[in-house]
């Protein structure tokens, strides 16, 4: 199941955005969510900062993936921007990002949260569909390559026939 598709609505995407630093990229993250899904700007800010705090959230690639814990929400909400040029992210290796996925945790989610970091991790390792999230035209576009996108199925070793072969 493509979780990170169930989260996203095309009021939580922002392209081309002129921002020149982490800091206006987590405030522009915070007023998408404070706006489109209705949790407090500062409660955004302040967790995206706090977790940026514990070490960088890029990850190269020309992406970063930006999350923190907020008190007072009940589900997982997903933000996604993109800017025109590459924003520094303050990490010891000195990476820069252009596209941001935010991600607002509830507090309380011991695991759940995992789970879509590994999906986006994942739908980042593939380098041609990063390409189109990094130049799709519209939010419309790129809500639906998320949307498009099927996580790959785990593989049970234990079923796998060929491994007991000699």
């Amino acid at each position: 199941m493509n979780t990170v598709a169930s989260l996203l609505t095309l009021d939580s995407v922002a392209l081309d955005l002129d921002l020149s630093s982490r800091k206006r990229v987590f405030e522009e993250a915070a007023l998408l969510l404070e706006k489109n899904v209705g949790i407090s700007h500062q409660a955004v800010f302040d967790a995206l900062n706090a977790r940026e705090r514990l070490g960088s959230t890029c990850v190269g690639g020309s992406v970063a993936i930006p999350h923190g814990r907020i008190e007072g929400i009940d589900e997982m909400a997903v933000a996604i921007l993109r800017t025109r040029s590459t924003v520094e992210m303050g990490s010891i290796d000195n990476r820069m990002a252009r596209l941001f996925f935010v991600i607002a945790i509830p507090q309380n989610d011991a695991e759940n949260y995992l789970d879509v970091l590994r999906q986006v991790a994942t739908m980042l390792q593939d380098r041609d569909f990063k390409d189109k999230l990094l130049t799709a035209k519209t939010p419309m576009e790129l809500c639906q390559l998320i949307g498009g996108w099927n996580p790959p199925e785990s593989t049970d070793d234990t079923n796998d026939e060929t491994s007991e072969e000699n």
